[in-house]
């Protein structure tokens, strides 16, 4: 599904290039969810901008949906995939369903389905109802529903997550990491995940890949953890 090969990649800095990512080696497999962790600057977003076909690798190749990714195939296949943000990327001056409807009118689907498929879409996401409301009303958790609609009108193969609950705290933060393992459970949907967060990784995924300094330092299989909320009492107070 997804294969990096010997990818490197280096930035500019004050006109010398500086490497941040070095000799990355991995593999994701149809219908998996695969973790990127590590510390802030170990190259974790990198290497998601890099799948997702946002950055050119330096050095190495990079293979999407089975095809190695080039400058004549790279908008075809990035069109089977899709992005959920940290920060939710919605448009306020449109309401929810206008916003779901985006990528269907950037890609010209026809629009009386599209509708029909946004409705079921916001219902899936727990959403019916606020079909006319406007992105400045909603919680945080409901505008990561939005965006999570959003991104299921392509149907796409894989989803890329940057962060998707770093924005979030309590009871909505587990709802969204429900909603992201339903999806990958019921919808067969690939995804690659980062996260600083080990909770996040160890809920959703099946293996991931811990970096350190723009390397690989080990891929560890994972056995998902039920996905739970624990209150602050139960914390502080042991209830």
């Amino acid at each position: 599904m997804i294969q990096l090969e010997n990818v490197s990649h280096d930035f500019m800095h004050q006109n010398e290039p500086k490497r941040i990512l070095q000799d990355i080696n991995l593999s994701v497999q149809r219908r998996e969810v695969f973790g990127l962790v590590g510390n802030t600057g170990s190259g974790k977003s990198t290497i998601l901008r890099i799948m997702n076909g946002f950055i050119k690798p330096t050095k190495g190749s990079v293979s999407l949906l089975g095809e190695v990714l080039d400058d004549k195939n790279k908008h075809d296949l990035v069109k089977r995939t899709a992005m959920i943000f940290q920060n939710f990327n919605l448009l306020s001056n449109l309401n929810v369903l206008e916003n779901v409807l985006l990528p269907t009118k950037l890609r010209k689907m026809d629009r009386d389905k599209s509708l029909e498929k946004a409705k079921d879409y916001l219902r899936y996401v727990g959403l019916e109802g606020y079909e006319e409301a406007y992105i400045k009303t909603l919680s945080g958790g409901e505008k990561q529903r939005v965006a999570i609609a959003r991104t299921l009108m392509s149907e796409p193969d894989i989803i890329f997550c940057d962060e998707p609950t770093s924005a979030l705290d309590g009871e909505m933060r587990y709802d969204i990491l429900r909603l992201l393992r339903d999806i990958n459970e019921t919808m067969g949907t690939t995804m690659i995940v980062v996260s600083h967060d080990i909770s996040v990784i160890e809920s959703l995924c099946h293996q991931a890949a811990i970096l350190e300094n723009g390397k690989i330092d080990t891929i560890i299989p994972i056995n998902r953890k039920e996905i739970k909320n624990i209150s602050y009492r139960e914390v502080l107070l042991g209830d």
